[in-house]
């Protein structure tokens, strides 16, 4: 596709539409739940949602706010910048003029030029980035043709080109994303607001038993009745009671009552009945709060509240970032390459869709005198020991239960996986590298290699816009643009990687570093 600067055009993803209508139930669920008080005999919404008269408001509630924010994306494009607009609320803004490099990301599984993510370097050492993975694949080739139309980086002389500064990379990859943090705001605002309602209300109605007026009143029915459907059914009491008000006779239906002392009253028990004296219609059957009832009516509370703690927690988590100083060894090495070679390495890379199991713990082992360098990924001997008592208990059981021998299989699994770890192994004699779970030097021979004359530059990628957050990426890109996972790291770790890199990367033939 080809396009003029000044054209103007925006692309949705290909769940626009069904977000649309679920932000329109959201919308309506509301407005019938701010609607519904105004009614004539509401029971005030902790009532309405206990008797599960109101639970059919929070599925389309709960489930159009929860689809609009996460499918709801746009792009625009105007003739000097582009937004992507996520969840609707939250834009990520690109100037064209301040784009200093640009990398494709990741692939559609039936459009392999179609890419997943693109990552933007601008000329403040900021990196930005967009996600993706929620267009078609005929959308996100339309996108990348766009941006390379718009922002044309071939053409940029050499001299205007500089090195994207890593420290910058490096806060930014630390950064937890906005769109992330504002979720777990959101999320325990709304929590703590449930949590606050449903106490209001349990405290209103509390004041209503003290200042409503009570008259006598007589069961006429006290029986059970089904409510619900499938598996969700349950059993309530179904109660019916006459009283008298100010001379008139009435009827009711409603009950709050202590589990210990309901329904075991009979027909014809007399019952005092609390009555709103300005709607004596407005009526139920009391019976106190007493033992543990006091604290399973404030369990929901208590409940929301606390995760609405953990919620908050986690926020100011992610709002306090702890830097890391990138070491000068690793800014000297990067430092020794052009600017045009990084640009060039950087666009011909096509990282791989899947990481290495490979987790970076510890810096690299060495043996025999250096020459294999072992990337291994952490062992833990609790892991062992847990699940070996669980094997074990496994087979036992199978003897009984014949069944029992899937889960010894899938225990098997699982304790094997942790006996025989996955490694990295870097023969820095032969100049080659191996992907394996267990290295014999003698064996080496039999084993699958990638030769270091077949790596073009290593690549560090952050993954935060391809749904894994917080993980650093190392590959080895190949001459033809493919890319070979080595390892991943937390970036909590961040520094065992840059201690890691400049060694590695010389010792493989003073390769070259990209990172986006």
């Amino acid at each position: 596709m080809t396009s003029r600067n000044n054209d103007s055009k925006t692309f949705f993803s290909q769940w626009g539409p069904f977000a649309i209508i679920c932000g329109f139930f959201f919308a309506s669920s509301i407005i019938l739940l701010i609607d519904a008080p105004s009614k004539s005999g509401f029971p005030g919404f902790a009532a309405f949602f206990q008797r599960g008269d109101g639970y059919f408001l929070l599925i389309p509630a709960g489930a159009g706010i929860l689809f609009w924010l996460l499918f709801s994306w746009r792009i625009r494009f105007e003739p000097h910048y582009a937004v992507i607009y996520y969840c609707t609320v939250f834009p990520v803004r690109i100037d064209y003029a301040e784009v200093t490099g640009m990398s494709f990301r990741g692939r559609q599984p039936k459009y392999p030029d179609a890419p997943a993510a693109v990552f933007f370097q601008l000329g403040s050492g900021k990196i930005k980035s967009w996600d993706l993975s929620l267009f078609s694949g005929p959308v996100s080739m339309a996108v990348k043709q766009e941006l390379e139309c718009r922002i044309p980086l071939r053409e940029m002389p050499k001299t205007a080109l500089k090195l994207p500064d890593i420290q910058k990379w490096t806060d930014h990859v630390l950064r937890p994303s906005r769109t992330e943090k504002t979720l777990f705001a959101i999320f325990a605002i709304i929590t703590f607001l449930i949590g606050f309602c449903d106490m209001a209300e349990q405290l209103a109605w509390d004041r209503h038993v003290r200042n409503w007026d009570k008259a006598d009143g007589i069961i006429l029915k006290n029986t059970t009745k089904q409510v619900g459907k499938g598996k969700s059914r349950k059993t309530v009491a179904d109660v019916e009671y006459r009283y008298t008000y100010k001379g008139r006779k009435y009827t009711g239906t409603r009950i709050v009552y202590d589990s210990s002392t309901f329904p075991a009253l009979k027909v014809g028990t007399h019952r005092k009945v609390i009555v709103n004296p300005e709607n004596p219609q407005d009526c139920a059957v009391m019976f106190w709060y007493r033992g543990h009832w006091r604290l399973i009516r404030w369990s929901r509370c208590a409940f929301c509240y606390l995760l609405s703690i953990i919620l908050f927690g986690v926020f100011i988590r992610m709002s306090i970032v702890k830097k890391i100083t990138v070491p000068d060894a690793l800014k000297n090495y990067i430092a020794s390459f052009p600017p045009e070679r990084f640009y060039t390495a950087l666009q011909m890379e096509q990282p791989a869709a899947v990481l290495s199991n490979v987790e970076l713990h510890c810096p690299m082992e060495y043996r025999q005198d250096h020459r294999y360098g072992i990337l291994r990924q952490h062992d833990s001997k609790v892991g062992y020991i847990a699940f070996g008592a669980l094997f074990l208990a496994a087979v036992t059981a199978s003897i009984f239960v014949p069944l029992c021998w899937l889960l010894v299989a899938l225990i098997g699994f699982v304790v094997y996986s942790l006996y025989a770890p996955r490694m990295a192994v870097f023969d820095f004699q032969e100049k080659k590298f191996y992907m394996c779970r267990r290295f014999r030097p003698e064996s080496a021979g039999k084993m699958k290699s990638v030769s270091f004359t077949e790596v073009e530059h290593l690549s560090c990628s952050s993954l935060s816009s391809m749904n894994r957050s917080g993980v650093i990426g190392l590959f080895a890109v190949k001459n033809d643009g493919s890319c070979i996972p080595i390892c991943r790291i937390s970036v909590k770790r961040l520094a065992l990687l840059f201690d890691l890199l400049p060694e590695l990367a010389e010792k493989m033939g003073h390769l070259p570093i990209t990172y986006f």
